[in-house]
């Protein structure tokens, strides 16, 4: 019998256990679902696959040129720094525009996560908020139907109590429905069961109390943009391709100096565009987190109004100074102004961690995308238009 319970016990133990670790499973915060939501995207294992291509290209064309620099002195000078140097250059140019492009469109998608999760956060807590106001003004309700029964409010006055609770009782389901669809918006990023319930945590989204001047974020964001960083690495690339390009003396050396510096004018004007934009960016990024900021401090502050305002009601009813439909109108006040300061502070903190992404890679894929579209193009051209010696040399050999 003892074996018995002995086993019935560990049985239990065991379901106890596994019914934990699947609360926790079901837990969520907010980097939780950017971890599995940067795992789900189609975008970010698309821009992984081609960073893995481009790393194999370079680590292939490092290793061809390590084998075969004994043959060095069969080839001309130019030869020599075209396969030695300009080659690597080039391919090493381009993983780095690839490897940026990943990480913007990582910071995309994780900020994606970001604010569908602070979608339903807001959905959540206005259905918490709704609950306990609905079950108050039931509550209103009952008490309303005692008082009428005893002849102490009218029959208009229990119809204005039951408006009230009816209303709070649509707001509450209207707020279940947004925590649904929030909900599976989640899911579907994260790659979940569509059906599946979380738990909600929040104590890692704190706003902070300050942020920094425009000049700041600006200064920051110029040094780190992944725009800024691609367009100096190919204006590098250009200057070098220049100066290794007069190994060997252009026939037509006029002609060479102004097809080089054309190529090099242009990528100086890709990187300047790429730093007016970045501060364009960063100034309308930054008038987003003003607002926000300033509208978190007006929620504050009215959401202690209605605080205020509903412990006076609360006091005044029950010394018979108003009455319960007026306590109830304090009551609706003070659930909006609870439900509008939270979602100010979410707010809030997005819009500071959408600066703070703004002014590190960035997290616009498309810009990026728009300058290894440029950079493509002007090695592209570059190739088309040989070295006017090597024009030279082919034009012998024929």
């Amino acid at each position: 019998m003892k074996k018995i319970i002995s086993i019935l016990m560990v049985a239990l133990m065991l379901l106890v256990s596994t019914n934990t670790v699947m609360a926790a499973d079901d837990a969520l915060d907010i980097e939780k679902v950017a971890i599995q939501s940067l795992k789900n995207s189609q975008d970010v294992q698309s821009v992984n696959r081609q960073v893995t291509l481009m790393q194999k290209n370079y680590a292939d064309i490092t290793a061809a040129v390590n084998g075969v620099r004994n043959g060095l002195r069969y080839m001309n000078s130019y030869q020599a720094v075209e396969f030695i140097i300009l080659k690597p250059m080039e391919v090493q140019n381009s993983l780095t525009t690839f490897t940026n492009l990943q990480l913007v469109t990582t910071n995309a998608v994780r900020l994606s996560s970001y604010k569908a999760y602070i979608g339903l956060l807001k959905a959540n807590y206005a259905l918490t908020i709704q609950k306990g106001l609905m079950d108050s003004l039931d509550a209103d309700y009952k008490k309303a139907q005692q008082q009428l029964s005893l002849g102490m409010i009218s029959q208009s006055q229990l119809r204005l109590s039951e408006i009230a609770y009816l209303k709070s009782q649509y707001r509450h389901d209207s707020s279940q429905k947004s925590v649904n669809s929030a909900s599976l918006l989640i899911s579907n990023m994260m790659g979940e069961d569509l059906a599946k319930q979380y738990t909600l945590q929040d104590n890692n989204i704190i706003p902070a109390a300050q942020i920094k001047s425009l000049n700041d974020y600006v200064n920051i964001a110029l040094g780190n943009r992944a725009e800024i960083v691609n367009a100096q690495s190919t204006l590098d690339t250009k200057k070098k391709e220049y100066d290794y390009g007069k190994a060997e003396l252009p026939t037509d050396f006029q002609f060479y100096v102004q097809k080089q510096q054309y190529a090099i004018d242009s990528a100086q004007n890709d990187l300047d565009l790429a730093k007016i934009n970045v501060q364009l960016d960063i100034t309308n990024n930054y008038k987003a987190l003003e607002y926000a900021m300033k509208t978190m401090e007006a929620m504050k502050y009215l959401d202690d109004q209605a605080n205020f305002n509903y412990q006076t009601a609360q006091v005044q009813y029950d010394n018979s100074q108003i009455t319960l439909k007026e306590l109830g109108d304090a009551k609706v006040a003070k659930a909006t102004a609870d439900v509008n300061y939270k979602n100010a502070e979410l707010d809030a903190w997005l819009a500071q961690t959408m600066m703070d992404t703004a002014c590190g890679s960035g997290f616009q894929p498309s810009n990026i995308l728009s300058s290894l579209s440029s950079s493509l193009n002007s090695s592209s051209s570059s190739k088309n238009n040989v070295n006017p010696t090597e024009k030279f040399n082919r034009a012998n050999r024929n």
